[in-house]
């Protein structure tokens, strides 16, 4: 163990992103301070979110996670030499007592306990993973994703040739990202299971879910949701086999438990701060606990949601390290505000970008906002560009004012400079009208002339002028005979690629007639039908159905964003 002083000038409790943040930031605000950091594990300051590139294989070794853009581990020795405060690993700082200003702190590798004062106090704890509420094996073939000995113990399976199938319990964040990590890199086959009747529940809505749960069909993954897993066995060879209900039993290698996570609020509990039901340390918006002395950021606070003004958990690596920022300003005597999250969230599953930002349709609903919705298909720059991607979008505005609530992305093409963009007005209070105001950067490498957040905001004024529009979710929607299905896209398209039999089953006839021959063809639409235009993207079916009004055809309605968003 290091030397230390019986007490320093702030203590930080907590040692992988807010901590170390903190600690950086207010040593260049207050070179003379003694700052001293506990960290429960041996390593510091590592990449967290970068675990799936360890597990996939793509990283050489856990050191990568760990080390700097110049290529110095970030040590103890790093921290003391380059950042000017000192760090003990192995330490677990197991009670504070806040009538003395002191922390309770055991050694894990000795066992050796002693007291360190303190005059301010940095709590960054992080979280740690929910508990599975079914029978669980204690076995190394069976854990979360966690921590660093999670993914070095899969790895190490992995590349002995030891897992030819996984099972990974949760659709979540981390359980859709392992689907790549595991699948593609490893050729390991895999198999999802989720309870609820989605994939990325809370985060997207379910159309928007299905295009990723399609997608992964199609990388082979095997992605089950609304099932319900009721126990995990071993088998007589120490293999996981897991029961779902109503299925027969899925034998595996491997099982994660992507279940996902709570805040570690034990200590702050105890000592008698102020906690939510789910153990998220309360803080004001400088991050100040109830204990004027006492600060809290990263994964084991709450955070109140900027469109709601309601509390929200949201543990982000993001989040973290601006409240690092913030609690070290605020310690070297500033006063600075964190203003709140919009959840912004990226990530990907094979060659599929997934993101969002706001509320979704569902939370809006919950949270007792009128809300409208709207979709579209584009390329992410010029068709004419060779490295032109689609993306499919989804827009959440408020009714009334056309106050813009939340966005959703999925696809191929560059989702997170739109959320980005978009999080930025969120944080404005924007409306409809602002996002169609936005300047972008614009140059064929990079984007088209009109972004697709400008379209975006297009098609919802659109709609305010009563053209109607069909949720892409329309494969729930009752069944409908009285509609004729208008395929305006071109001949060799429709041939190519027939429409999906979902479009069949649901709505009945199809009538197929390219966009450019409907005005001479109009004699062959029905007038007293009901007319879903629909295209690959939707731009044509929008051409299509105003030609059909103008025509004097009043039922017509357009599907949002096109098949592209069936694929």
């Amino acid at each position: 163990m290091p030397e230390l002083a019986d007490k320093s000038d702030v203590v930080i409790i907590g040692g992988v992103a807010a901590g170390p943040k903190t600690a950086a930031t207010l040593a260049r605000r207050l070179p003379g301070a003694r700052i001293t950091l506990f960290q429960k594990e041996k390593h510091l300051s590592y990449a967290k979110c970068g675990f799936p590139f360890l597990a996939s294989g793509e990283l050489g070794s856990f050191d990568a996670l760990v080390q700097t853009s110049y290529g110095v581990a970030r040590d103890s020795g790093f921290f003391q030499s380059s950042k000017g405060f000192k760090t003990v690993t192995s330490a677990e700082v197991t009670q504070i007592n806040r009538g003395k200003k002191t922390v309770s702190v055991r050694m894990c590798e000795t066992g050796e306990t002693f007291e360190h004062g303190y005059g301010r106090l940095v709590i960054a704890t992080g979280s740690i993973p929910n508990r599975p509420p079914i029978p669980m094996p204690q076995s190394d073939r069976v854990r979360p994703f966690s921590s660093p000995a999670d993914v070095t113990g899969f790895r190490d399976l992995a590349q002995r040739g030891e897992i030819d199938n996984v099972v990974i319990i949760g659709g979540g964040f981390i359980g859709v990202e392992l689907c790549e990590a595991v699948g593609e890199m490893w050729g390991i086959g895999v198999k999802l299971f989720e309870k609820q009747p989605q994939l990325l529940p809370y985060m997207l809505d379910p159309e928007m879910a299905a295009i990723v749960q399609r997608s992964l069909a199609v990388q082979g993954v095997d992605a089950l949701v609304d099932v319900e897993v009721e126990k995990v066995e071993l088998d007589s060879q120490g293999k996981p086999v897991v029961f779902v209900k109503g299925r027969e039993p899925t034998p595996a290698d491997y099982v994660f438990l992507c279940l996902g996570v709570h805040p570690e609020g034990r200590l702050a509990r105890e000592s008698g701060l102020d906690v939510s039901e789910n153990g998220a340390i309360r803080v004001d918006s400088a991050l100040r606990t109830s204990d004027p002395d006492i600060f809290a950021g990263g994964d084991c606070i709450e955070s109140v949601h900027r469109i709601t003004k309601q509390p929200i958990y949201m543990p982000m690596g993001s989040l973290a390290n601006r409240h690092g920022r913030v609690i070290a300003e605020n310690l070297a005597g500033a006063s600075v505000e964190f203003p709140g999250v919009v959840g912004a969230f990226v990530l990907r599953a094979f060659e599929l970008n997934i993101g969002g930002v706001g509320l979704s349709e569902q939370t809006a609903r919950g949270a007792g906002l009128e809300s409208w919705s709207v979709w579209g298909s584009f390329p992410d720059r010029p068709d004419y560009n060779p490295e032109a991607k689609t993306l499919t979008l989804k827009m959440v505005y408020e009714q009334k004012t056309n106050r813009l609530l939340g966005l959703q992305a999925v696809g191929r093409g560059d989702i997170c400079r739109r959320i980005d963009v978009f999080s930025a007005l969120l944080h404005g209070e924007k409306a409809v009208e602002d996002l169609m105001d936005f300047e972008h950067g614009y140059a064929p490498p990079f984007a088209e002339a009109l972004d697709p957040l400008h379209h975006m905001a297009a098609i919802a004024m659109t709609r305010e002028r009563g053209v109607t529009f069909v949720s892409p979710d329309f494969v729930h929607a009752p069944v409908d005979r009285d509609t004729l299905v208008l395929d305006v896209r071109e001949d060799e398209e429709s041939a190519s690629a027939p429409l999906p039999s979902e479009i069949s089953k649901v709505f009945g006839e199809a009538l197929h007639i390219p966009l450019g021959q409907l005005r001479e063809r109009l004699h062959e639409v029905d007038r007293n039908r009901r007319i879903l235009t629909i295209c690959q993207r939707g731009v044509r079916s929008y051409q299509a159905a105003l030609i059909l009004q103008t025509a004097g055809f009043e039922d017509v309605h357009i599907l949002s964003a096109g098949l592209q968003a069936q694929t």
